[in-house]
């Protein structure tokens, strides 16, 4: 006896933060707006103060604005509900602005680079000001305290798209405290440390667009999530009465969403009512019980007659 059964595709409404500072909209644009203060300040300061690391990283900070805007984009087109030619929803344009994030930080790590091995090469040097310094150690701050805000509701929403963004941030505070190193020593009469400090630059924010580039990526490719959130699911299923066990689980990553498709053996003399009934029991159980779960497919399989199970009499269809 085989039951397939699945609920409505549209997304359950998770448990929200209700302050409007946790929304992931207006969190994105917070960053918007800071990114463009930043790297407005950035290049000027760099250009006047002449200091060819913070210009560097006034590139990078231009990046994030490039990458906000992304990532708005992307929120807003992941919202939508289900349609015909989108079944499962939109969730995955989630994924698709993480990536686009990624991509931007690769190309901004080869500009950076780039310009800093031909000035070390040519022998460029620039004897940057204390503005320069002091520009640099607020971007520190400043990008700081954003990364913490925008990771903070990325982990609250479950939001790949946010948690990128956070990276992004994150990658720019410590970009600029190699700038300001960079800087600092240029200061102090080692004017190549201002382009070493670009290169140190470029180096880092090419590792983390690589890292986020590959998460991203394998979530795109159906990659099984943790063995932690899978365990979850397994004993949500196995607490609903009448299940035997758990034959097959795949679960694959929607943007903040996460989709299962399981098989449960159940006593093979159940009826198909109590089966059908039994799958709807484990959906419910998964969706309660595991967050960021949207759907779940069930499939219903005959277990053992042998192994004891946990049912009502009137569930099973005895042979006379």
């Amino acid at each position: 006896m085989t039951t397939d059964m699945g609920e409505s595709l549209e997304a359950p409404p998770p448990p929200r933060p209700t302050s409007v500072w946790m929304r992931p909209m207006v969190c994105t644009t917070v960053g918007l707006v800071g990114n463009i203060l930043l790297s407005g300040g950035k290049l000027a300061f760099g250009v006047l103060a002449g200091s060819a690391a913070l210009v560097a990283d006034g590139f990078h900070s231009l990046a994030d604005v490039l990458s906000d805007v992304g990532i708005l984009l992307a929120l807003k087109a992941a919202n939508r509900p289900p349609d015909k030619n989108h079944p499962y929803g939109h969730h995955s344009f989630e994924t698709l602005g993480a990536t686009l994030v990624a991509l931007f930080m690769l190309f901004t790590a080869v500009m950076i680079g780039r310009e800093a091995v031909l000035n070390l090469i040519r022998g460029t040097s620039l004897q940057p000001q204390m503005p320069a310094l002091v520009a640099s150690l607020a971007a520190v701050v400043i990008k700081e305290i954003m990364a913490r805000y925008t990771l903070f509701v990325g982990r609250a929403h479950g939001s790949p798209a946010l948690l990128a963004n956070g990276a992004m941030h994150r990658s720019d505070a410590i970009s600029s405290l190699a700038a300001a190193g960079g800087i600092g020593g240029a200061m102090l009469g080692w004017e190549f440390l201002d382009s070493v400090g670009a290169l140190v630059i470029s180096l880092f924010i090419l590792k983390m667009g690589w890292d986020l580039m590959r998460e991203n990526v394998m979530a795109l490719m159906d990659t099984m999530p943790d063995e932690e959130l899978l365990e979850e699911i397994r004993a949500a299923a196995l607490a609903v009465p009448c299940v035997q066990e758990i034959r097959d689980l795949h679960v694959r990553q929607r943007g903040s969403w996460f989709m299962v498709d399981i098989s449960i053996a159940v006593h093979p003399e159940h009826t198909i009512e109590s089966a059908h009934s039994m799958a709807h029991n484990v959906e419910d159980r998964v969706r309660q019980d595991v967050q960021r779960v949207t759907r779940v497919l069930v499939h219903v399989e005959p277990g053992s007659r042998e192994l004891a199970h946990d049912c009502p009499e009137s569930t099973l269809n005895h042979r006379t």
